[in-house]
């Protein structure tokens, strides 16, 4: 008799132990809350109206539909990026407060500011790349130039060479800028702004000479005629600028800048925040809607991952910093 009870309560202990198991796995899905639950905040480190803040805000739109929550994004912008990439650096690491960050304040400013308060790599957790684009050299109308060629020789029978605008010292922009000037050979005099829109804006005034922009947020100009585009940063030819040469092609042989865009969280960010994100922002910009909408503002999707992301960081840095080295560009 004791030998046919002893499977009896052998299954009792299994039962109970898989009960036990169930109430853990409970317990468990219990504890882990409901991301979001709230709306969720996107910094900007850079003015209203430049590349950045578009991208944030078509990503805000996108991202506040799938993830059923309203998503903002507020702009913090000053010191090259700097002002609202640490604010984020320093944000409760929630899920609730992002970066839409690109090279400038994350690849660039390491090799330019010695006490930057904040580490791109140690600080921040990469959810995924957005988009990319290439960059385009354009002037004012008013410039009797038309080509690369043409601007080098202007610039270089004035007195005191061209100004060149940007939306920061250390952005991708202004550097690309400092490498044109280093393989062409022309003189420059620098001219920061604190974003692409006042840059623009003073471009198109007459202010400044010329500038390096992102392709979408001059676009529209240069189809106005309130800006000459006179070449691409790219090694090959914009899709929205077919007729505009690269800078390769004009005699800068292997000029290559390209821009990307990324949503970024803080450091210590739980997982399964960064795995819901990560998730959503593939979704969105996998989307035709929005892979029309970054067309539209000369932009290619380029949603990879956190993977990606974390080797683009990775991999930049050094190669940013050559740039900077060789260029000489100083903190202001």
């Amino acid at each position: 008799m004791p030998a046919r009870q002893r499977p009896a309560g052998v299954r009792r202990a299994a039962c109970s132990l898989f009960l036990a198991g169930l109430v853990a796995m409970a317990f468990s899905a219990g504890a882990q809350p409901k991301y979001p639950d709230r709306p969720v905040r996107i910094v900007v480190a850079y003015a209203p109206g430049g590349a950045n803040d578009l991208v944030a805000r078509l990503v805000a739109q996108k991202l506040g539909e799938e993830l059923g929550q309203p998503v903002v994004v507020e702009n913090k912008a000053g010191a090259g990026g700097i002002v609202g990439t640490e604010a984020v650096a320093r944000a409760q690491p929630d899920g609730y407060t992002l970066l839409l960050g690109a090279g400038g304040a994350i690849t660039i400013n390491p090799s330019i500011y010695p006490s930057l308060p904040y580490d791109p790599q140690r600080d921040f957790a990469p959810i995924s790349r957005v988009a990319t684009s290439a960059l385009v050299a354009v002037v004012n109308p008013s410039l009797p130039v038309h080509s690369v060629p043409e601007l080098v020789a202007w610039a270089n029978r004035q007195a005191d060479g061209i100004s060149v605008a940007s939306p920061g010292t250390g952005t991708p922009l202004h550097l690309a800028a400092e490498m044109a000037r280093s393989m062409a050979g022309f003189r420059m005099t620098h001219v920061p702004y604190k974003g692409s829109a006042p840059a623009l804006a003073d471009l198109m005034s007459g202010q400044v000479d010329a500038m390096f922009d992102v392709v979408g947020t001059s676009l529209p100009h240069i189809r106005s005629g309130r800006l000459r585009a006179i070449g691409v940063t790219s090694p090959a030819r914009d899709r929205s600028l077919q007729d505009v040469p690269t800078l390769d092609e004009q005699g800068l042989k292997g000029f290559d800048v390209t821009v990307w865009y990324g949503l970024f969280a803080p450091a210590k960010t739980p997982e399964h925040v960064l795995v819901r994100l990560e998730a959503a922002v593939r979704k969105v910009v996998a989307s035709s809607d929005a892979g029309e909408r970054l067309a539209s503002m000369g932009l290619s999707p380029a949603a990879d991952g956190r993977d990606a992301l974390a080797r683009q960081v990775r991999e930049e840095i050094p190669l940013w910093a050559r740039v900077v080295k060789e260029s000489g560009v100083k903190a202001h």
